[in-house]
C-alpha cells in the first residue's frame, strides 16, 4: 500500500481552487428545488412547469457530459475546464435575469450543458496532478465543497431570496463564480500539452464504452448515485408527513447533514489514502444500510434520534463517496481520462432522473398526506448500496492489478 505523501503549497492551492468553483456549481444545483414556492408563486407556475425546468437541468447536463466526452482529451485541462466554466456562468446571468417560464426553462438549459460538466472535468485534473496515494484526501477536501454549499450557501441564498428576491440570490452565486474563475485562473498552471492521436471525437467515445473494466466502474456508480437519490427524493416529505416534523425543523436536519459532511469528507479521505480505498467504502456500506433501513422503518420519531440517524447515514455516503471517487480517478489510462469520467458524469445524470422516477413509482402518497412504502425505498437503497460494494470491491482490484503493472 502507497504511504500518502504530503501537500506541496501548488498542490493546496490546486484544491483551493477547484473547491471553490465546485462549490459554486453545486449551490446551483441544490438552488433551484428550493426555490420551488418562491418561484410557483411569482411565475405562476404550474408543478408540471417546475418538474420541467428542474428536469431540463439534468437531462442537458447528461448529454453535454456524453459529448464532451470526445473532446474532453483532446484539449489542455485548464484551457477546457475554463470554457465549461465560463458557459455556466453565463447560464447563472440568465438565471439572475429570468422573467418568465420560457426564459428561465432555457437558462437552466444551458447552465446545465456547462455545469453538468465541470465536475469530470475537476477530477481529472485531480488524477494528472495527484498520485493514488493522495487522492482519497483530495477527493475528501474537495467534497467539503459540497457540504458548505449545503450548511453555507444554501441558506444564505435562500435569505437573499426571500429577503430580496429570487434573482439576487442567482446573483449571489455569479459573484462568488466570477471570484472563483479569476482564482482559478491566478493558482492553477496549465497542465500541458494535450492529448494525441484521436481520428474523431466519435471514436474516442465509442473506444471508451467498448472497455469492460470501465463499465464496471460506470456501473458501480450508476447504482451509487441511484441508490442516494431513490432515498432523497421523499426524504423531506416523509420527515413532515409521517414522522411529525415541522417545516421549521427541516433546516437543523439538513443542516446537520451538511456539518457531518464538511467534518466527515476529509477524515474518510485521510483514512482511505492511509488504510485503503475499499476499507473504507466497506466501512460506510454497513454504517448507510445500517442508519438507512431503522430511519425508513419510522420506528424512531424523536427528533434528536432522527439527527443522529441522518448524521450516521451520511457519514456513510460521505465514506462511500469519497474512497469509491478516488478510486474511480485510477481506471483510466491518462489518454481516456477526460472521456472517462465526462461518460461516468453522464451516466451518473441519467441515473439521477431515472432514480427519482422510480421512487415516485414505489412511493404513495394517503388523503392525510403521510407516505406509503417508504421502509420498502430504504431495503432497495440497502440492496443497491450491497450491490456497487461488490463491484467497487471488482474496480478496487483491478486498480492494484494496473498498479503492479505500471511498477513492472
Amino acid at each position: 500500500m502507497d504511504k500518502p505523501g504530503k501537500f506541496s503549497s501548488y498542490q493546496k492551492l490546486v484544491i483551493l481552487g477547484l473547491a471553490c468553483l465546485l462549490f459554486t456549481v453545486v449551490l446551483d444545483y441544490m438552488l433551484l428545488p428550493a426555490l420551488s414556492g418562491i418561484l410557483l408563486y411569482e411565475l405562476q407556475l404550474t408543478t408540471q412547469q417546475f418538474g420541467l425546468i428542474t428536469s431540463a437541468y439534468a437531462l442537458s447536463a447528461g448529454i453535454s457530459a456524453l459529448l464532451a466526452s470526445g473532446y474532453a482529451d483532446r484539449f489542455e485541462r485548464k484551457s477546457f475546464l475554463l470554457v465549461f466554466y465560463g458557459g455556466f456562468l453565463f447560464g447563472i446571468l440568465l438565471c439572475a435575469l429570468s422573467p418568465s417560464f420560457p426564459f428561465l426553462l432555457a437558462a437552466r438549459v444551458l447552465t446545465g450543458a456547462f455545469g453538468g460538466v465541470m465536475a469530470s472535468i475537476c477530477f481529472a485534473m485531480v488524477a494528472d496532478l495527484f498520485p493514488l496515494s493522495q487522492r482519497g484526501r483530495v477527493t475528501g477536501w474537495i467534497q467539503m465543497a459540497f457540504a458548505a454549499s449545503l450548511v453555507i450557501g444554501l441558506p444564505l441564498s435562500l435569505f437573499i431570496a426571500s429577503s430580496f428576491s429570487w434573482q439576487m440570490a442567482y446573483g449571489l452565486i455569479l459573484s462568488l463564480g466570477i471570484l472563483a474563475l479569476l482564482m482559478v485562473v491566478v493558482l492553477i498552471r496549465p497542465l500541458g500539452d494535450s492529448e494525441t492521436g484521436f481520428s474523431t471525437p466519435w471514436v474516442h467515445i465509442i473506444s471508451n464504452l467498448k472497455k469492460p473494466t470501465y463499465w464496471i466502474v460506470y456501473s458501480a456508480n450508476l447504482l451509487i448515485v441511484g441508490g442516494d437519490v431513490i432515498f432523497m427524493t421523499f426524504n423531506a416529505a416523509f420527515l413532515t408527513n409521517n414522522l411529525g416534523l415541522d417545516d421549521s425543523q427541516l433546516p437543523y436536519v439538513y443542516g446537520a447533514v451538511g456539518l457531518t459532511s464538511l467534518l466527515a469528507a476529509p477524515i474518510f479521505g485521510k483514512l482511505a489514502d492511509s488504510f485503503g480505498k475499499w476499507p473504507i467504502f466497506a466501512f460506510g456500506t454497513l454504517l448507510s444500510i445500517g442508519a438507512v433501513v431503522v430511519y425508513t422503518a419510522g420506528v424512531i420519531q424523536s427528533f434528536e434520534w432522527i439527527i443522529l440517524m441522518h448524521v450516521g447515514l451520511y457519514m456513510g455516503i460521505n465514506a462511500r463517496m469519497v474512497s469509491a471517487t478516488a478510486l474511480t480517478t485510477a481506471v483510466p489510462k491518462k489518454s481516456d481520462r477526460g472521456a472517462f469520467l465526462a461518460i461516468d458524469s453522464s451516466i451518473q445524470q441519467v441515473a439521477g432522473g431515472l432514480a427519482a422516477a422510480l421512487a415516485g413509482l414505489v412511493i404513495f402518497q394517503t388523503e392525510n398526506g403521510s407516505l406509503l412504502y417508504y421502509p420498502q425505498i430504504g431495503w432497495l437503497m440497502a440492496i443497491l448500496m450491497l450491490l456497487s460494494s461488490a463491484l467497487i470491491f471488482l474496480v478496487s482490484n483491478q486498480v492494484k492489478v494496473n498498479s503492479k503493472s505500471e511498477e513492472s
